[in-house]
């Protein structure tokens, strides 16, 4: 815990380091540091959900607005923190190189698979991102969140079915600004640190430099033993994930004409953690402490089948398991390197051109037990490189008339690529019949993407706005498989797909005041398929999945009250999906277990948004918030999904015979629930500013998020009910001490001190057996077999965390 302390304080004398010697850089920058804003009045807040500023309380886009003073109040620091401040957000975490699944309104990504583009996608400063591993780059230095919900097909670079989490990152400064921060993280033994530089360079050139750096034990206790002779090694510390993380970030803001800006942003995120996945079982159906025949291998005994604070997941032995890198240790390590630059010239005082070029960089090794050995070790151990490359360009044309018509006009276009290598080891230290299994293979899809859009606004009325575009997509991906054992290529059955799509939007907006808009919209959406390439396929497979699309509409108002300090946002919306892609784990096959992504034949999803924030005139300084989305999701249709291992026909695993074993193979989950897609969710809080003897300011704040129960992975009828993840609630608090001069502040910051440990995705399979499906379970009959049904296992959120934080600003109010 020493280092970590020291970690601080290190970094709290950094801070103070620039505070010394920031006046001479203010000296030659000529300007003195300016001050933190104010935060806006309810309703004044800007947005750019249309690709141009508006006030939240005008667009006709159902979205929650986050700006960086509520972020720092409650140091959230991580996307994992966002579903506190958003109802309607769900996320997942998953292995290797999947990252993060994000779902809104029920709608999101289920596939186990790094092929797949996310439903929900992420875009930082123009830059659209749909592999889940590009949210693990930390939140910092932000100005604004956004977070888009519904389709967004016409202004976020590619059409996205599911919404958008929007990230803008702050700006150069005008005067120079210096700011230090230090925090320590109890339950974790975790400390972070950051700084960041912004100023003026000359009279034209502006330029920022912020980076952040967080290292620590980690919140989880590994309590693994590993038994001899198994091919495991007790794990090399009793606390993980042990996360390593820093960003740098660098931006150049430069305007020689008042006609022309151009905006550079330069990002390098760099992610260590040892088992990053935090993995554990929720549900075992056959009972605990069970041997696998006929050697009585302990693959979990001594696990509770819980969710809690405890993992238990051995290490692998490399003498079992030959050439396994990290010596065994499972570990995730991710680098990313990205940027934007952003050019605006105003053609004349009515029209605007803007170009964004956009580059992303990921580089993820990995490696993981895949069957979750708490005494044994894992049957397998796979390990993972994994690489995406994105190039994109975007050129919007914008106008601003005086007149009632005005448009957006625009082109799309993307050349990325990934690849998949991985390397599938089995454990020799293992008996038979259990078979030592080695496969090597890798998967690269190129992507091209064509893409043009527009939308024509007209003023029907000086308060009645109809907005109609369309974006036209044309995406080709293909993709070349290879056997590293033959080293020979696989020709699988369809390696080329093309997708073509018109996504129209149209939506009537009316303003009868400064302070009510009415709106109604009608929505396309589209997503292009892709390949499942977490596992290797076989030759002469079909590993292609098609497109994913949605259609539906939605109602809003957005209105202030009582002499503005209310504002009131309310929206009902109800969309209808098809070709729905979500994933599936089929029973080993010859000890490898098969992930498969499939459309979903329909999925509907409706309900209701509200949210109100209050800041009452008589209670300076307080604000209230609260929020709420009611929501039902379904899949309408889908059948042939694969049974889980053990399943039996009573349990629902009764389509498909196979006629060679007389077993079925696949069921039928039409009318089960969507994945994260809870009935209720519910955000609630406060903020209070007080002053403290007239040199000190005292805030206290305070967020609340309720979720009811909702399915965690394609809801098999599993008799434990184990598909489910139980209602919750988590409570963020803070408490913070500063100079009314916001110099220097300290807070206190505690998040989920309701300490719930919760899970968002999770998976199915024969964990108990080791994945090797060859211990006498029996799937599609009237009964399951001696080896039982297979077992839950869940990627695990953290629970408490407490922070001690000091914050600089040397500079400020100078």
């Amino acid at each position: 815990m020493t280092c970590y302390r020291n970690l601080f304080l290190t970094t709290c004398a950094i801070a103070a380091a620039a505070g010394w010697t920031a006046p001479a850089f203010a000296q030659q920058a000529a300007a003195p540091a300016e001050a933190r804003p104010a935060p806006p009045e309810n309703g004044e807040i800007l947005v750019t959900a249309r690709k141009r500023q508006e006030s939240i309380l005008e667009v006709p886009v159902v979205l929650t607005a986050i700006g960086e003073a509520q972020l720092g109040r409650l140091q959230t620091t991580e996307i994992a923190d966002l579903p506190k401040l958003v109802p309607g957000l769900q996320l997942g975490n998953s292995l290797l190189s999947i990252g993060t699944l994000a779902t809104i309104r029920g709608i999101g990504t289920s596939s186990n698979d790094p092929g797949i583009d996310q439903s929900v996608s992420l875009n930082i400063d123009g830059l659209a991102l749909g592999n889940g591993l590009a949210f693990w780059s930390g939140l910092f230095d932000l100005q604004q969140i956004e977070v888009l919900k519904g389709p967004q097909a016409l202004f976020f670079g590619k059409s996205s079915p599911g919404g958008v989490i929007s990230l803008r990152t702050a700006d150069p400064t005008d005067k120079v600004e210096v700011i230090g921060r230090a925090a320590y993280e109890f339950e974790g033994d975790e400390g972070r640190g950051e700084l960041v530089l912004s100023g003026p360079l000359g009279d034209t050139l502006k330029a920022r430099v912020a980076g952040q750096f967080a290292t620590g034990r980690g919140y989880f206790r590994n309590e693994a033993i590993a038994g001899t002779g198994l091919g495991a090694r007790n794990p090399d510390h009793r606390r993980e994930t042990r996360p390593r993380n820093y960003v740098v970030r660098g931006t150049v803001l430069w305007q020689p004409a008042s006609a022309f800006t151009a905006r550079l942003k330069v990002n390098v995120a760099h992610d260590r953690a040892t088992n990053a996945e935090a993995f554990q079982l929720s549900s075992c159906p056959d009972g605990l402490n069970r041997t696998v025949a006929p050697n009585n291998i302990p693959f979990i005994v001594g696990d509770n089948c819980k969710l809690d604070r405890n993992v238990r997941v051995t290490y692998l032995d490399p003498a079992a398991f030959p050439g396994v890198p990290n010596n065994g240790t499972p570990f995730l390590k991710n680098d990313q390197r990205f940027g934007t630059l952003e050019l605006n010239y105003d053609l004349s005082p009515q029209l605007a051109l803007t170009s964004v070029t956009a580059y992303y960089d990921l580089s993820s090794r990995s490696m993981v037990s895949a069957s979750h050995g708490a005494v044994a070790s894992t049957t397998l151990g796979i390990d993972n490189r994994f690489k995406r490359r994105d190039f994109t360009e975007e050129l919007r044309l914008n106008s601003d008339f005086d007149g009632a018509l005005n448009f957006t006009l625009g082109g799309f276009y993307q050349d990325a690529s990934i690849f998949d290598r991985v390397n599938i080891r089995g454990n020799r230290a293992l008996p038979a019949p259990i078979p030592f299994i080695n496969a090597q293979g890798s998967t690269a899809v190129d992507i091209k993407t064509y893409s043009l859009f527009g939308q024509l606004r007209w003023k029907i009325l000086p308060r009645l706005e109809l907005a109609g575009g369309a974006r036209w997509t044309d995406e080709t991906r293909s993709e070349d498989v290879f056997n590293y054992l033959t080293n020979l290529p696989v020709t699988v059955a369809n390696p080329r797909i093309k997708a073509n799509n018109i996504a129209p939007e149209a939506t009537l907006t009316y303003t009868p005041t400064d302070d009510l808009t009415i709106f109604g919209a009608y929505k396309r959406g589209f997503k292009s398929g892709s390949f499942t390439i977490a596992t290797v396929p076989l030759p002469g497979a079909d590993n292609a999945f098609g497109d994913e699309k949605v259609e539906g509409g939605e109602v809003g108002l957005k209105a202030r009250l009582l002499d503005r300090s209310l504002l009131l946002n309310v929206a009902a919306y109800d969309y209808r999906y098809t070709g729905l892609q979500v994933g599936t784990t089929q029973p080993a096959v010859g000890g490898l277990p098969i992930i498969r992504t499939v459309n979903a034949g329909s999925a509907r999803a409706y309900g209701v948004d509200f949210d109100a924030s209050y800041r009452p005139r008589n209670v300076p300084g307080l604000g209230l918030n609260g929020a709420v989305n009611f929501n039902r999701g379904r899949y309408k249709t889908l059948n042939n999904v694969p049974c889980y291992g053990g399943q039996t026909v009573a349990e629902g695993c009764n389509q498909f015979r196979n006629p060679a074993t007389g077993r079925f193979t696949a069921q039928d989950l039409s009318g089960t629930p969507l994945i994260r897609a809870p009935r209720w969710q519910a955000t609630f809080g406060f903020d209070y500013e007080m002053a403290v003897g007239g040199n000190l300011r005292l805030t206290f704040a305070n967020s609340n998020q309720y979720s009811s129960r909702f399915a965690t992975l394609l809801a098999f009828g599993d008799p434990a009910q184990g598909k489910y993840q139980g209602r919750f609630v988590k409570s963020d608090l803070s408490l913070a001490l500063g100079g009314a001069d916001d110099r220097w502040e300290v807070a206190l910051v505690g998040k989920n001190v309701t300490d719930r440990i919760t899970a968002g995705n999770c998976s199915i399979s024969d964990y108990a057996g080791g994945s090797t499906n060859l211990n006498g379970q029996i799937t599609g009959s009237t009964g399951p077999g001696p080896a039982g049904r297979s077992e839950k296992g869940c990627f695990t959120d953290r629970g408490r965390s407490v922070w001690l934080r000091l914050t600089l600003r040397p500079l400020a109010n100078r």
